[in-house]
């Protein structure tokens, strides 16, 4: 007892800092799997945990040796265990932990996200899926957004055709981007007023130059009935555009174009 009590006197605040940096990672930890499928199995390697850390304890303090060293080789199975019974919740994880914004930043190209989304809209025109995406710039479109499902992911094709997949519950509506993230999708847009509009346009374009008008987004519509691609800037249409088109046209509007020329520059100055 008395050696207990001096452990427990000794410690330092680089022992608590120590102390709660374990207990932090291990809450992290058990949050994600808290409410997934394997909570029971959750339960169970908790346990396993806590009796062997208590036995572990009691062995270190009656000065057992052999007792000792066998529970301190058992934490490394008992770690190899924890891994594969939570693999899938594991990986999930780290896909979430992928997608944060500093590993954007870090490892996403610039203008990479313009390719995704190219992609996505070439293929949707050719199947002639509706789609209707607007670019945050200056303005905020976080009122809009709010309209719609949160979603706070990187941009991706797969994700952008999954979205506007016909019948799926995020089809209606619009998709809202803010850089590299996809914010939000099946958002409403606000119509454009205007009657100069043509009578073969439907609401995708109508929401497009409502908000082209009301704020700086550019927006992008693929229509449903001839896959034709538009491009709503500033109240007015553009199209019909080709995917290289509309490339050029957003990384123009949203100055990746003269990004790229000045990263061109740069290089060629270093060598």
């Amino acid at each position: 007892m008395q050696e207990l009590i001096g452990q427990v006197s000794s410690i330092t605040w680089n022992d608590l800092v120590d102390i709660l940096m374990v207990a932090a990672f291990f809450f992290y930890i058990f949050s994600l799997l808290r409410n997934t499928r394997s909570s029971v199995a959750l339960r169970g390697m908790i346990t396993l945990l806590v009796g062997s850390f208590l036995a572990y304890f009691v062995a270190r303090m009656a000065a057992l040796p052999a007792t000792t060293k066998i529970f301190e080789s058992l934490w490394i199975l008992i770690v190899l265990v924890f891994m594969m019974v939570f693999q899938n919740e594991f990986k999930k994880a780290f896909t979430q932990v992928g997608q944060l914004r500093v590993f954007s930043v870090l490892f996403t190209q610039p203008g990479e996200h313009i390719n995704e989304i190219i992609k996505a809209v070439k293929v949707m025109s050719g199947r002639h899926v509706g789609a209707l995406i607007a670019f945050e710039r200056r303005n905020s479109l976080r009122v809009y957004a709010e309209t719609g499902t949160q979603i706070d992911s990187m941009i991706q094709s797969e994700l952008l055709r999954t979205i506007f997949t016909p019948y799926s519950p995020l089809h209606d509506g619009a998709v809202i981007l803010s850089g590299d993230r996809l914010v939000a999708a099946s958002c409403i847009l606000p119509l454009t007023a205007s009657t100069d509009i043509s009578k073969d346009l439907g609401t995708r374009h109508r929401a497009a130059l409502g908000l082209s008008e009301e704020t700086d987004a550019i927006v992008i519509i693929v229509s449903e009935e001839t896959g034709t691609i538009s491009l709503a800037i500033d109240g007015r249409l553009e199209r019909p555009l080709s995917p290289e088109d509309l490339k050029k046209h957003l990384e123009t509007e949203l100055g990746l174009a003269q990004q790229a020329e000045e990263e061109v520059h740069h290089d060629a100055a270093s060598h």
